[in-house]
This record gives C-alpha cells, sequence and structure tokens, in this order.
C-alpha cells in the first residue's frame, strides 16, 4: 500500500490516461523521485498504465555513472519498466542561466526525445509543495511578474507533477526504508534555490508561523488563474490591434505588455532571452515616442517604429 495522499494525487495527474498508455518518471535516485516511481508504479497497475523511468547521467560529477546506475536498479526494483539511463553533455560555460540552467535545458531535451522514442504520453516530475514555494520566492527576489509568480503548474505539455501540493516529508516518507542519493548540488549554498530550501524558508516558518510554505503556493494558484487571464485577453486583442501603435497603445499595461511580447516572439525573439527590459523598450516607441531609432532584439531581431507601425525585421 502507499499513503493515501499520495495515491490520490496520482489518480488525479492521471484522469486523462487510458489504459495501456505509457509514462515515465524523471528518476534521479533521490527520495522524492524514488517515491514517485513507487507511487506511479502502484497506481499504474490499477490503471493499467504503464510506468517506466528515466535517469539522466549530467556527467558533471565523478562518479555520476555510478549514481545514475544505482538508481536506475532501485527504479527496477520499485516496478518501473523500462528503466532508462541517457547520458547527456552539459555546457557549463554557456548561457545566463550558468550550469543549473544548462543541466535543465540539456534535461528537457533527453525527456522530450524519449518520450517522442517511445510513444510516451508524459514525464512525471518528483516536484512537492516546498519546490512550489521555493519557486515563488526566487520570483519574488528576482522580481518577476505573475507568470513567474504562478510558479509550476500540475500539467504542463508532457511534464505533469502529481506531488506538487504534496508537503515533502509525506512524500519522503514513502521511502524512508530505501537507500536514497542525496545530490551534493542539494546542499551546495552558492545555489540560490539552496540557500532558499535551507535558511529563507525555514526561517520564514519560524518567524511568520507555520503555513508559510502553503500561503506561497496558494498564492502561485492564485497569479496563474490571473496570468491566464490576462494571456487569453492579450490573444484575442493581439488579432484586433496587430502590429499598429495607436490600438496598441490604448490598451491597459498589462495587456500592451503581454502583446508586445508576443508579437516579438513571433517575429523571431527567443522566448527564453527577451527579457522584461526588452519589452519595455518596445513599449517606448508606442508610449513613449520621441523619434528613437530601430532597437536590437534577442535573435538577431530588430524593430523600429514606421509609419504608425511595429516593424520587425532582421538587418
Amino acid at each position: 500500500m502507499i499513503n493515501l495522499e499520495l495515491r490520490q494525487g496520482l489518480i488525479a495527474n492521471f484522469a486523462d490516461l487510458e489504459a495501456g498508455d505509457l509514462v515515465f518518471v524523471g528518476c534521479s535516485g533521490g527520495a522524492d523521485s524514488l517515491a514517485l516511481v513507487k507511487c506511479a508504479v502502484h497506481v499504474g497497475k490499477e490503471k493499467t498504465i504503464n510506468v517506466g523511468a528515466i535517469v539522466i547521467d549530467h556527467q558533471i560529477q565523478a562518479d555520476s555513472a555510478k549514481t545514475a546506475q544505482a538508481a536506475a536498479v532501485l527504479a527496477k526494483e520499485l516496478g518501473a519498466d523500462p528503466v532508462l539511463i541517457v547520458n547527456v553533455d552539459v555546457a557549463t560555460g554557456s548561457g545566463s542561466g550558468g550550469m543549473e540552467s544548462a543541466a535543465r535545458n540539456a534535461r528537457r531535451t533527453a525527456f522530450s526525445n524519449v518520450v517522442t522514442e517511445h510513444k510516451a504520453k508524459a514525464v512525471l516530475l518528483g516536484h512537492t509543495l516546498e519546490d512550489q514555494a521555493e519557486t515563488v520566492l526566487l520570483g519574488l527576489a528576482r522580481g518577476s511578474g505573475a507568470r513567474s509568480l504562478s510558479g509550476m503548474r500540475a500539467i504542463e505539455g508532457i511534464y505533469r507533477r502529481p506531488f506538487l501540493n504534496i508537503d515533502r516529508a509525506t512524500v519522503r516518507a514513502e521511502v524512508s526504508n530505501l537507500d536514497v542519493f542525496e545530490d551534493p548540488h542539494n546542499s551546495d549554498t552558492k545555489f540560490s534555490r539552496v540557500r532558499v530550501r535551507n535558511t529563507i524558508l525555514p526561517m520564514l516558518e519560524s518567524e511568520l508561523g507555520p503555513g508559510v510554505t502553503q500561503a506561497l503556493a496558494r498564492s502561485a494558484d492564485l497569479l496563474r488563474d490571473d496570468a491566464d487571464a490576462l494571456d487569453a485577453l492579450a490573444r484575442f486583442e493581439i488579432t484586433r490591434v496587430s502590429d499598429d501603435v495607436n490600438l496598441i497603445g490604448a490598451l491597459p499595461r498589462a495587456i500592451r505588455s503581454r502583446v508586445i511580447r508576443q508579437l516579438a516572439i513571433t517575429n523571431g525573439c527567443p522566448i527564453n532571452d527577451l527579457t522584461r527590459d526588452h519589452v519595455l523598450a518596445i513599449d517606448a516607441l508606442i508610449t513613449n515616442w520621441h523619434g528613437q531609432g530601430a532597437l536590437n532584439l534577442p535573435g538577431g531581431v530588430n524593430v523600429e517604429r514606421r509609419h504608425e507601425r511595429l516593424t520587425f525585421y532582421r538587418p
């Protein structure tokens, strides 16, 4: 048997899947992901859903191959089938996000490739309530908008997070008898998320009283609803205003900034490289026009105000 709360989380997350479907668990060998393997296999048998596991070897640490093999063995013992070990190359020197960002991108690419190759329906990730709260706090520290502060979704594309509303202690209790892998990066304070996890969030719980973690996750849910509504309005408005600076300029700022961002992405700006500063600079072409020249945007795209239109082009 498995914990009832974990079982219910998985049943809700599997609601749209059909008998015979295949899903994979992203398994690091840590307690959260192994608990997810164990519980997903259990619920999968009830629902006749096949549950496999993907172990990513980032090849960053000296014993990474040994660690990946041990995680794969545990996943097999818990009933996952198939269990795949995928090696990825992490380019630590590239990108503004450093090693964390590079590892995440490499991992996502590997997951996507496996899903396509095996015709799987989803990749399950072991994020918990605390992971959601940490994400919100990090977004606040960066001065992010509603979309970033809305945290992670339980279902997002090929990714599913059945335990997102369940606390970490409940999840880890499910595999308290297993010899789980503790990633040394999870205690390395050079990573901002580790500092939030080990210092800031516990301090907030201590100083403000218990329930801060749940409150942050609840705020993420509320902000996600707001961001979804604003994004839907922006998609509607963009069909009406197109690139007309006068029509765009008449929109409320929250909608206007989303329209501008979508126009830039549609015209070739990489979504992950387009910052708020870029959006504000484009907005100035509309709301603070005084004859400024073309702007250089990510992806080799330029934009300028021309004949009362926002004109995007490649030089």
